[in-house]
């Protein structure tokens, strides 16, 4: 009867073992599935595309500056990209990423007027549309913000080479 306990015990001491290496193996490998997935979705982000004009000039003055800086930061990161050609320019690109920080925080800090103004637009729907191209606007702006430190400390690096 001893050795039944002994052996109940030894195998219960084992198959608990056992059942906690498979719950740490699983939740490990759902936790790099979750970061690959994260991962993927970062890279699979679209461009973002220019609204079309909604007829009030401040709110396409707005837009048009912010996706004028968005398409011009988006030329110079595929010239940061290519290694190649772009080591004699690094000066003149860091000038404009800097140039361009410059007048984001100009726009961002304008933004409020601008969506002021447009909410108060007639009839409703132009003013939706107002709002709709603004936000877009805004955030193009951000993601360009977003962007040029990791622009700058390319620049960086590659002058470092």
């Amino acid at each position: 009867m001893k050795t039944i306990i002994k052996n109940a015990r030894t195998l219960a001491k084992v198959l608990f073992l056992a059942l906690l290496i498979t719950g740490i193996s699983v939740d490990s490998y759902a936790q790099k599935e979750k970061k690959e997935k994260k991962e993927k979705k970062e890279k699979v982000e679209k461009a973002l595309e220019r609204p079309a004009a909604v007829g009030h000039a401040a709110t396409d003055d707005y837009v048009s500056s912010a996706f004028n800086l968005y398409e011009t930061n988006q030329k110079l990161s595929k010239q940061l990209s290519d290694a190649t050609g772009n080591v004699a320019d690094a000066g003149k690109i860091k000038d404009e990423l800097e140039g361009q920080l410059k007048e984001i925080t100009g726009l961002l800090g304008k933004s409020a007027d601008v969506m002021k103004q447009a909410k108060e637009i007639t009839p409703a729907t132009d003013s939706m549309k107002a709002v709709k191209a603004l936000n877009a606007g805004t955030k193009a702006l951000n993601a360009t913000q977003k962007a040029i430190p990791t622009q700058l400390e390319s620049i960086k690096t590659q002058a470092g080479k």
